[in-house]
């Protein structure tokens, strides 16, 4: 397969409309896909009609160029919404659950299936059947708005340390963004794990628009649904976290299955699991795992072949992207010095919207620092070493949480797993891990393991758990699990 590019529309200014793509696909190849979930499939031509007709609607309403627009649909109607929205020259958002705007940015619609958080000032459209019913009677010739285009998405942080934060996405910044755009559409085709709502969904969905290539959409399906889109559209390759890489595995050793089609699987999020990479190997009867590290706001920095017996190995940086490691004082260390981490490249965003504390200490000088810790090879390479707001502290004792769960997942019966720290009575922190496991796997020998292992480190709670609490991006949230066994 040819390399994927960002060209193709006759101009390459930042203000371009990105709705031009959507155009173009339509007019080249009507009849080719827009989007296709497990049982829909909407092809270009079929979705620049659409998008057309909602955008007419959204003009009646009285969206304007530059209105913020939030959107609580489900994925394949949000994409239509989305080229709706930038055909009226406005930003598009996917707030987060519970997420309340007020005082950070202002959102101006609401465009919902369900009852959303209010946000003051908004206009709430409640997308239901008579809605999409009169949007269907609409009249298609509607010209699209001429006013230039900036902020194309707001996009949020993963939140798992605290609050999102929104981060403005420009249609510039994006188009920076080649050095890693033939890995995001690495296979023929991929699948993409996270929601449309998450960073990368919208990332990986506004790219295959942009290269006229079809986009698969799992939305929030359940593996079983994931697992079937795999194997109908023969699946060359995933992208997802580690977590939901695991889901999916998980559910074809469930069936009795595998998957021989996937060639190739792209991780982000946080570092893989040893376990579930061979896991993943064995149900796509081999592939290769790339590693892939960043984050929303430096996008991806580094790619590397996943090594199983050094996974906190991130590789080297992409050829635009520069990571340097430095001491609290922003003073650069030697090679080999573990130190805070920092990014830059130039699709990097610079800011968080209404958060001037947050940004300052996130971008300084040019730089982001994403709160990782780790050290620079000899060989110019990354090696993760934890994370800043996440290291585990007990009575002295720190560790990476990571180290904990990987080691905790290294038993067969361990589906999942996530270290946190929690307050006693006392006031003191103690190690808490809390576990998704078979129903017949001996708790006790894990403990009596992590405390071979780990010592005074090693969890002082142990609890089994239905699920682990994540975000949407497949990060799990620690604090959620610190709250809720704190005894203070």
């Amino acid at each position: 397969m040819a390399p994927a590019t960002l060209s193709g529309v006759t101009s390459s200014s930042p203000d371009a409309n990105p709705f031009q793509y959507l155009q173009r696909n339509a007019e080249q190849n009507p009849n080719g896909v827009f989007v296709r979930s497990v049982d829909q499939v909407i092809t270009n031509g079929e979705a620049l009609v659409r998008v057309k007709k909602i955008a007419l609607e959204m003009r009646r309403l009285g969206v304007k160029p530059g209105h913020i627009v939030a959107l609580e649909l489900p994925d394949m109607l949000a994409m239509l919404f989305t080229f709706a929205i930038l055909h009226e020259a406005a930003i598009s958002t996917v707030l987060p659950d519970g997420y309340v705007a007020d005082g950070i940015f202002q959102v101006d619609w609401i465009f919902s299936r369900k009852t959303p958080s209010p946000q003051r000032g908004a206009t709430v459209v409640p997308v239901d059947q008579k809605f999409l019913q009169h949007v269907e009677e609409n009249p298609y010739g509607i010209s699209q708005r001429e006013e230039p285009v900036g902020v194309v998405r707001i996009l949020f942080s993963s939140g798992t340390t605290g609050a999102p934060n929104a981060i403005p996405s420009h249609a510039s910044s994006l188009a920076l963004y080649q050095d890693a755009f033939d890995t995001w559409l690495e296979g023929d085709p991929f699948l993409v794990l996270m929601d449309f709502g998450t960073p990368w969904g919208f990332s990986v969905f506004y790219f295959s628009v942009i290269a006229g290539r079809p986009y698969l959409s799992v939305g929030r399906a359940k593996p079983d649904a994931i697992i079937k889109m795999i194997i109908q559209n023969s699946v060359t390759s995933l992208k997802g976290s580690p977590a939901q890489i695991a889901s999916v595995v998980d559910e074809a050793e469930r069936q009795g299955i595998t998957v021989p089609s996937v060639e190739s699987v792209h991780v982000g999020g946080t570092v893989m699991p040893p376990g579930v990479a061979d896991r993943m190997r064995a149900a796509a009867e081999g592939c290769t795992i790339y590693s892939m590290y960043g984050s929303t706001e430096a996008k991806i920095t580094s790619i590397k072949v996943y090594d199983r017996d050094d996974p906190y190995n991130a590789g080297r940086p992409l050829p635009t992207a520069t990571i340097e490691i430095v001491d609290e004082n922003d003073e650069v260390v030697p090679i080999g010095t573990p130190g805070r981490v920092r990014q830059k490249s130039p699709s990097m965003s610079h800011e968080y919207l209404g958060n001037p504390s947050a940004t300052r200490q996130a971008f300084r000088n040019g730089w982001f620092y994403p709160g990782d810790l780790g050290l620079l090879r000899p060989d110019s390479g990354l090696t993760l070493t934890g994370r800043e707001s996440e290291t585990l502290n007990a009575g002295g004792v720190k560790i990476d949480p990571n180290r904990l769960d990987h080691f905790a997942m290294r038993n067969p019966k361990v589906k999942d797993a996530c270290a946190f720290e929690y307050q006693v009575a006392s006031g003191m922190t103690q190690i808490g891990m809390a576990l998704v496991t078979d129903e017949d796997i001996d708790i006790q020998q894990v403990i009596t393991e992590l405390k071979a292992e780990f010592f005074g480190a090693s969890p002082k709670l142990v609890a089994r758990v239905d699920e682990i609490p994540r975000g949407r991006s497949g990060k799990p949230l620690r604090r959620i699990l610190a709250e809720r066994y704190s005894e203070i």
